[in-house]
């Protein structure tokens, strides 16, 4: 038995209600189960319940056992001080609060053991869906609804991690917008040296200086720049720059082993990112404030400056000094991906910060307009039936695989919940 399987019971009411006593055998009738608490504190928040013709008002809590009361030290946590009712699988021991009994329901001789071994059983699935195979039997309007939820949770989790940076880095909105480009420009591969990279360029001075200037900046603090005898004119030319920038600016170059090439195409390899970060940074308006137009109009403009050819040399070289057969430029689906990491989370944030709900719609409007992305984790949904129409869903699709499929978090899901109570 387990406290989740008690949690699922009780907010579904899949108990005799009308059959609850306490163990000193007191009648119990339930008039509200409660708010369930997936935070700190008592399980289930303003619950009401009757005993002996009292109506009491308060906190429910749950256990396996009654000592599990004392063995997670509630007994020193005023947050329980308002429970009114212990409700647990076993009574092994007698529980107060203020020296007053709690009254306690045990649940052992209530509960359907055929459910809980069908319940226990799909938990100990070996697939990243466990819900899969019953998706056909959940209405569309509740996986859709999931879903949105689900772009909810990933949009506030990245909000408050800009707000962390915002607050600990004492920045401003536009450095804030700089460090979450670096890092979805990183992708999954080089996201941490890129996050380092936009640590180690003084940004105010970055984002004035020429489109060369950047190159050699981004490559020299990139660690790239470092080595001595360096072949062709075009890295000659950058490195020279580097010097001089380094002297002047006191800046760091990184070690370039941090980069990996490994795991990476061509086309995305760690010195072709950085070409296209500097370009794009040295393509945008830094002094004006596109953020306040509508998504139909921002989303171009974004792509079109992100699938702007970068240097020439980049165009036919994966890393310095080696050539590639064809031309190359940043595809549509890297642009839209960056976007999806970078732009919409920024609007989001910042709906937040100026207490404006007009960028938090322009965010969704964009996820809205993406194409759907492409990878195994939506490839298995779509295996299922569940076909995205567009980012947003797509999104959803991989907050609900990472956050709740992996995590068997079924209990926090409509749709995992929607199975569970079949």
């Amino acid at each position: 038995m387990n406290e989740s399987y008690l949690h699922f019971l009780w907010k579904n009411k899949r108990l005799p209600f009308n059959n609850l006593q306490t163990i000193d055998g007191k009648q119990v009738e339930i008039l509200q189960v409660g708010i369930h608490n997936l935070d700190s504190g008592p399980d289930f928040f303003n619950g009401k319940i009757v005993i002996d013709q009292l109506t009491h008002s308060g906190n429910i809590e749950m256990h396996v056992k009654s000592s599990d009361w004392n063995l997670h030290g509630h007994q020193f946590d005023k947050a329980y001080s308002n429970v009114i009712l212990h409700v647990v699988y076993e009574h092994d021991q007698l529980i107060f609060i203020e020296g007053i009994p709690i009254p306690t329901v045990e649940l052992k001789k209530l509960i359907d053991d055929d459910h809980f071994r069908w319940f226990t059983d799909y938990y100990r699935g070996n697939t990243t869906i466990l819900c899969g195979s019953f998706l056909k039997h959940v209405p569309k309007s509740i996986v859709l609804n999931q879903l949105e939820k689900a772009v909810f949770q990933r949009l506030n989790r990245r909000m408050t991690e800009l707000d962390e940076l915002y607050q600990h880095g004492k920045i401003g909105f536009k450095e804030v917008l700089f460090h979450v480009l670096s890092k979805a420009f990183g992708m999954k591969v080089n996201q941490l040296p890129f996050q380092e990279l936009a640590f180690g360029i003084p940004f105010n001075h970055f984002i004035k200086a020429s489109r060369k200037q950047k190159m050699a900046l981004t490559f020299g603090v990139g660690g790239f720049l470092e080595e001595e005898d360096v072949k062709g004119t075009y890295q000659k030319e950058l490195k020279a720059e580097w010097d001089f920038q380094r002297y002047k600016l006191k800046l760091r170059a990184a070690n370039r082993h941090g980069w990996k090439f490994k795991g990476c195409r061509p086309g995305g390899f760690p010195t072709q990112r950085l070409a296209q970060f500097a370009a794009f940074v040295h393509e945008m308006n830094w002094d004006s404030d596109i953020w306040y137009l509508p998504a139909k109009e921002l989303l171009p403009i974004i792509q079109t400056k992100l699938l702007k050819p970068t240097d020439d040399y980049w165009l036919t070289h994966f890393d310095f000094d080696k050539e590639k057969k064809t031309p190359s430029t940043m595809s549509t689906g890297t642009a839209n991906t960056i976007i999806t990491n970078s732009v919409v989370p920024f609007l989001w944030w910042l709906s937040e910060k100026l207490s404006d709900n007009s960028y938090r719609e322009r965010a969704f409007e964009i996820l809205q307009l993406l194409p759907p992305e492409k990878n195994e984790k939506i490839n298995q949904w779509k295996a299922l039936g569940v076909i995205p129409l567009n980012a947003l869903e797509s999104q959803g699709l991989i907050e609900l695989t990472n956050e709740f499929c992996l995590k068997k978090n079924c209990l926090k899901c409509a749709i995992g919940n929607t199975v569970l109570k079949r």
